[in-house]
Parts: C-alpha cells; structure tokens; sequence
C-alpha cells in the first residue's frame, strides 16, 4: 500500500537578528517582539498538530496518473492530495480498480467529454467552498520557503521550494530596481535582499520545509482578528488584503476574515 509519511514535520525557522532587520536597526520593542514570536509560536503548534492528517488504514492507491519523470516532490503531493481526498471521502472522480484507486482521466479525449466537463465544473464548484479552499491551501503550491513580513507584520509575499513566488505588490522587482539590477533577482538573492531592508522581515523555512498556505492562513486569521481588536475598522483593510495573497480564493465572498474562519474549521 502507497503512503505519505506520517511523522510530525519539524519546522525549522532562522531565528538571527538578520532575520529582523527592522529590530536591528530600529530596536526592538514589546509590541513589535510580541508579534513576531506569535507568528512564530503559532507556526511551531504544527509540531503538534499537522495540517495533513495521514492515516494508515486508506484504501490502496493503483496509481495518481503522475508521471514517474515528473519531479518527485510534485508526486509526493499528488500521492498526499489523493490520499487526503480518499481520507474525506472525494472519490466521485475516482474508479477504484483491483490494485486501488486512480483518477477517471486518462486522456484528452477522455478530459472533453461530457463526463470530463462534468468533472470540470464539480471541481470548479468544489474549489469555492471553503472544504475545497482548504485543499487547495493545503496543496496547490508547494512548501512555504520563506515569508515576507511588513512593519505592521501582515504577510506581503511568500517564496516557495520550487523556487516560484507569490508577490503581488512586487516587493522583489523594487528592490531590484533600487540596487541597479537590471534582470530579476533569483529566490535565494531576492531573498537575501529583502533581508537587508528596513522595511521587512524575512521567515525563512529552507528547501526542506512542511509549512503550507494553509499554516500561514491560522497565522494570517489570528493576526488579523489582534488587529481588529484595537481598531475594528481594521476588517474591511484585511478583506481587501487578503484577496490579494490569495488568488486561490476566486469564490464570491465579501467578508473574507469570515469565509476564511471557515475554511480553518473545514
């Protein structure tokens, strides 16, 4: 029988003072300590409470329709993203064979017809519900290798293992721009920049790391609701926020804090 590891991930975090380079420079105060250790606390609670519950009792898995030259983290999520669906029941798209599960799809001509389209427009569907923008969080990018923090601690970008990025304000080209570069910046450089301004604050996890944007997303909620706590119009800053670090969410909410408190619980 297939499986995914079901030991607890160790996350790992670069607890320098060049990880902080507005402490350093500006000096560190209570209120600016307090929200960097709850991210970082609240991060670590995945030792102990993994965001991808694992089991050794699901039904055997023939194939994921991957194939073997594809690189072997993308396999190693698809195994864990079926796994999860079996786990939750998601099996519609699914023929179960002698050996184990495998996907329906096989091919293009298989993908338009009308049972492909059919399964199409359920995934659509099921990826605006917040039990779908979890999977999604919990899987369509690969691990968090570093995140971007503003003063104010709100995430503004995030570098993943695979080496691509989600940075919607451009934080990286700026910085290019400013030390005279005049071709983008790789992750580790791009990274190693950030590092050095004022502005930000760098949380670096490593090519090894387990963080997924659905850990970032407990961070994301809990930050948000502090926030809120002293100033309530606060929330419809964060709603608008927040739509811009998750393109993933496309579906048609208009208070995302709340959308986002369920797809935690789901």
């Amino acid at each position: 029988m297939l499986s995914v590891s079901t030991e607890r991930p160790t996350i790992s975090t670069d607890k320098s003072t060049a990880s902080y380079p507005e402490f350093k420079q500006a000096g560190t105060t209570n209120n600016n300590l307090k929200h960097s250790l709850s991210f970082e606390s609240l991060l670590n609670m995945q030792i102990d409470s993994s965001s991808v519950s694992s089991t050794g009792n699901h039904p055997k898995i023939a194939t994921t329709g991957i194939s073997d030259s594809a690189p072997k983290e993308y396999r190693d999520r698809a195994l864990a993203q079926m796994e999860y669906e079996i786990n939750h029941g998601h099996t519609d798209d699914m023929e179960l064979t002698p050996n184990g599960y495998r996907p329906k799809l096989y091919s293009a001509e298989a993908f338009f017809s009308d049972e492909g389209k059919q399964m199409s427009k359920r995934a659509m569907d099921y990826v605006q519900t917040p039990a779908g923008q979890k999977e999604a969080l919990l899987f369509s990018f690969p691990p968090v290798k570093a995140v971007i923090l503003d003063k104010n601690d709100n995430v503004v970008a995030k570098f993943y293992t695979d080496d691509t990025c989600l940075d919607p304000h451009s934080i990286t080209n700026t910085i290019s721009s400013n030390n005279g570069e005049g071709t983008p910046l790789s992750t580790n450089d791009s990274i190693s920049q950030l590092e050095k301004s004022p502005d930000y604050s760098v949380i670096k996890y490593g090519n090894s790391s387990k963080v997924t944007d659905f850990d970032l997303l407990k961070y994301e909620v809990a930050r948000a609701k502090e926030q809120m706590s002293i100033n309530p119009d606060f929330r419809a800053t964060y709603n608008q926020q927040a739509k811009i670090m998750h393109p993933e969410m496309n579906a048609p909410v208009d208070d995302v804090l709340a959308f986002q408190e369920r797809i935690l619980a789901a």
